[in-house]
């Protein structure tokens, strides 16, 4: 959809209250109530990282994606899923905290199982241990979203030899980015999971201000890595 056809004002509104600060009940309901317009709206600010998370997969993807397990956290409306679909991949798990955006994800038809579950600190993934050959995290690792205590979680559920995809944006000033990228590479230092690619892209999506979407762009970063055997 064109942006010609999409509410702007309703779009950078709603767009200003995401990036806004939110308690979790609160954060939950904005979702529920955000999830049948959030596609389009999220255009609005040039969005692509589902896109650069999934052309990242596909250049170091080189086993048997027809039979590969994905799990999509949190897997929103299916954005990652619908890229990856596309590519030969077939089998997705999904989990997100809202019911509204699992709504529009289950009627794409590309999840074999989507759980309601809200990923708070010290809580364990809803899935078994060394399941999965693909995880991926796309527009959930930032400030107020995942706790970076997740990272653990994602290593256990992934089947030794799996990849984890990470992706995440600089958000001006604040330190989730720079804490992120402490915490893989205490990971990767301790033996449990190894570099495959990790890139910097620059026009990551449009910088949303307090009052306004801007017209520049803040970078990102998507990082692969392989958990190892």
């Amino acid at each position: 959809m064109e942006n010609s056809r999409i509410d702007v004002a309703a779009a950078t509104k709603n767009l200003i209250t995401l990036y806004g600060k939110m308690e979790v009940e609160e954060q939950v309901n904005f979702y529920d109530s955000w999830a049948q317009d959030y596609e389009q709206h999220m255009s609005v600010m040039d969005y692509q990282a589902p896109r650069f998370g999934v052309e990242t997969v596909d250049s170091v993807y080189l086993g048997d994606r027809e039979n590969a397990l994905v799990l999509d956290v949190p897997c929103g409306t299916g954005l990652v899923a619908d890229g990856l679909q596309k590519l030969g991949f077939k089998n997705f798990h999904g989990i997100d905290g809202s019911e509204g955006m699992l709504k529009v994800a289950q009627s794409k038809d590309l999840y074999q199982s989507l759980k309601k579950f809200l990923i708070v600190p010290g809580e364990q993934l809803p899935a078994p241990s060394d399941t999965y050959d693909l995880v991926i995290v796309v527009g959930a690792l930032s400030y107020g979203l995942l706790s970076l205590d997740v990272l653990p979680e994602l290593l256990r559920v992934a089947k030794p030899g799996a990849f984890i995809c990470l992706s995440t944006k600089d958000e001006m000033g604040r330190e989730y980015m720079q804490q992120l990228l402490v915490c893989m590479d205490e990971l990767e230092s301790k033996g449990l999971w190894i570099k495959v690619v990790k890139k910097k892209i620059d026009h990551w999506q449009k910088i949303v201000l307090p009052t306004e979407l801007s017209s520049e762009y803040i970078s990102g970063l998507v990082a692969i890595y392989r958990k190892s055997d």
